[in-house]
């Protein structure tokens, strides 16, 4: 297990050989992936100075981290966005670079969206960084959205109990990274804090995902399904 500090979704290194460079133009037939992230340490301690008027595990915080990766579908140069409490996981429009210029000018722009309204929403700015993948077909783009909901909905209870713990540091408690290292101590943590894992909404667990239809309106899955089903969502218009 990796340490309780850890926030990242580490499953993003089983794709690091498709990790590409801002400058890097998509070969004909791949897809692009574009994954951001606010830093972990400005969200812990966005959550400790928040600890005293928000809400056990700070549902607003997560609830307008998601929002912000949603509305990226906005650009215009989004076929397909899934949004957690912890991250953003975008499917480019094959003709998004084309119409922009170049890959990097297409993640600039989704950085800069992404950035711009967390720090409207929270009222205040956070890091956030961001990583380009490029993987040679959908269906294997559809394998690291699939890990990227596999691994949020497997640490919802390690996710949970560190982001209580921070708000315990904020509220002067004491709190112990060592203490949720484990199952029990997790769900010691989160009963303690008044948290129950089976109560928490869908969303919590698995995050939202939204697409374009064709008449170009946007469907919202804010109950996303598991599996292949999942899988089968990421597609373009």
């Amino acid at each position: 297990m990796h340490s309780a500090e850890v926030q990242a979704n580490h499953t993003w290194g089983k794709f690091s050989a498709f990790r590409v460079l801002g400058d890097h133009e998509p070969m004909p037939g791949f897809r692009l992936v574009m994954q951001f992230a606010p830093r972990a340490e400005a969200v812990m301690r966005l959550l400790e100075q928040r600890s005293r008027s928000s809400d056990p595990l700070d549902s607003e915080l997560a609830r307008l981290t998601v929002r912000s990766g949603i509305g990226l579908l906005q650009s215009h140069n989004v076929s397909f966005a899934y949004a957690n409490a912890e991250e953003v996981i975008a499917l480019i429009r094959p003709d998004a670079v084309q119409r922009m210029g170049s890959s990097l000018a297409v993640y600039e722009q989704l950085l800069s969206m992404y950035s711009a309204r967390l720090a409207v929403l929270l009222g205040e700015e956070l890091i956030v960084h961001g990583h380009i993948f490029e993987f040679p077909d959908l269906g294997i783009a559809r394998r690291a959205f699939l890990a990227a909901l596999e691994w949020v909905d497997e640490s919802t209870s390690l996710r949970s109990a560190r982001r209580l713990g921070s708000q315990m540091r904020g509220q002067g408690q004491p709190f112990s990274a060592s203490s949720i290292e484990s199952i029990e101590g997790q769900i010691g943590t989160l009963r303690a804090g008044g948290v129950d894992l089976e109560q928490l909404p869908h969303w919590w667990w698995r995050g939202v995902a939204a697409r374009f239809r064709s008449d170009g309106g946007v469907e919202l899955y804010d109950d996303v399904p598991h599996g292949q089903d999942f899988a089968a969502l990421v597609s373009d218009v």
